[in-house]
């Protein structure tokens, strides 16, 4: 796909949800200053997810056995104010997929930031808004199927007591 930012036939890494255009990890910031305002959804493109090890070029079926989700915002406890709630979701290996990250918790549904983690294309650095006590659900699907141990329980606390 060509990039949405500098226009560029070269094959694009990443996806903007939010505007439904293609981008290179070189114009990832600049379209995120061209449009203000807006939070961008920003996913590794399908050609990212294509890990042959030189075997092959073709497209496999989603491995969803391989993606590992990791961090502090998918632990079962925590107390409002203190809690980070990030996470990294893994995806190498998995084949070709999109990524769905819900999170429901008492005042419904919440965004959800995604961004391409800095040094590994293959993961996903996800974030979530919890600053109310109460239980939250995190749901996480490769190509709308749950990825081993999702949904993840949380539950905040208003202090610690």
């Amino acid at each position: 796909m060509t990039c949405a930012e500098c226009g560029s036939g070269d094959a694009a890494e990443w996806t903007c949800l939010t505007c439904d255009v293609s981008l290179h990890d070189k114009c990832i910031q600049r379209h995120r200053g061209d449009n203000q305002g807006k939070t961008h959804t920003i996913i590794p493109g399908f050609d990212a997810f294509l890990h042959t090890s030189g075997v092959s070029n073709k497209a496999s079926e989603p491995r969803i056995d391989k993606i590992t989700v990791t961090g502090p915002g998918v632990q079962e406890s925590g107390v409002v104010g203190e809690y980070d709630t990030t996470f990294h979701v893994n995806t190498y290996g998995a084949g070709p997929g999109r990524l769905g990250v819900k999170v429901e918790g008492p005042k419904a549904a919440f965004n959800v930031t995604m961004e391409p983690h800095k040094e590994n294309k293959t993961t996903i650095v996800c974030s979530y808004q919890a600053e109310e006590a109460g239980d939250y659900v995190i749901t996480v699907t490769w190509s709308e199927k749950e990825v081993h141990g999702s949904p993840f329980k949380v539950r905040l606390k208003n202090s610690e007591s």
